[in-house]
């Protein structure tokens, strides 16, 4: 009688084993859910000054090839951060090209952004500006920058000048004059200003310190990312190239170009 207790006993604690491994089991394989793609509520405009992960080179690179950026400076709008400081907006390249030997172009655009905290969140944006690592400052500070364009004299602070650059914004249309000619693109300087810490003002378009380089960034419907036009065979930006990366409106489709 002892002993076919003890065997019930025996199976019974086997039975229960067998059960809590399995549920242990289940457990594990379990998938953990992953939150939603969201998207961020930045309005068409919004400027964000970020650094270049890598390098770009439109003799090296491949259309499909992944361009990020990490983000410098927080986007906050009335005390709510929407873009943390540390977050990667990931991208890729669109198409290089070169016309000859005289003109060199490469089109990246950005459409995600990689959050602090892991979640990703979809965007449609572009480079307005950019500058080497190197670059000079071309203004004391932003604050004081704010102050005289407010005052209308924002070309002139404390002796500070902007770097040759160019900027050809895509709504530019030249002038239907006889003598007017591409060329004359030329004499546009870059807009706005770097400030000592590698922070670009919000308004800043073009390439600094880069005067063979034009930028081309779209904010009209429909817009896509960033063409770089340069005067040379190849463009070719390094690690850590400063970037002012800014909102364009909702992609209605990824394949208009």
């Amino acid at each position: 009688m002892k002993t076919r207790l003890f065997s019930v006993a025996v199976l019974t604690v086997v039975l229960a084993s067998g059960s809590v491994g399995q549920s242990t089991t289940q457990m594990v394989k379990k998938p953990v859910p992953q939150g939603p793609v969201v998207t961020l509520p930045l309005s068409t405009g919004t400027a964000i000054n970020a650094s270049l992960v890598g390098t770009l080179d439109s003799d090296k690179n491949k259309p499909g090839d992944t361009v990020s950026a990490i983000v410098n400076e927080s986007v906050v709008y009335q005390r709510c951060v929407l873009l943390p400081k540390g977050s990667r907006i990931m991208g890729h390249v669109v198409r290089t090209g070169a016309d000859g030997e005289a003109t060199s172009a490469l089109f990246v655009e950005f459409d995600r952004v990689v959050l602090t905290n892991g979640q990703e969140a979809v965007l449609n944006a572009g480079i307005q500006a950019l500058a080497p690592v190197s670059a000079a400052p071309t203004i004391p500070s932003r604050q004081k920058y704010e102050e005289n364009r407010i005052e209308g004299d924002a070309g002139i602070i404390s002796g500070y000048s902007p770097s040759a650059g160019l900027v050809v914004p895509s709504t530019y249309t030249l002038p239907r004059t006889p003598r007017t000619t591409v060329q004359d693109s030329s004499a546009q300087k870059v807009e706005g200003g770097l400030d000592r810490k590698g922070m670009f003002t919000p308004d800043s378009k073009g390439a600094f310190s880069e005067p063979s380089l034009r930028v081309f960034t779209p904010v009209s419907e429909g817009s896509h990312g960033t063409v770089l036009v340069g005067n040379r065979t190849s463009i070719h930006l390094l690690n850590g190239t400063h970037l002012l990366i800014v909102i364009q409106p909702p992609a209605a489709s990824p394949d208009v170009r």
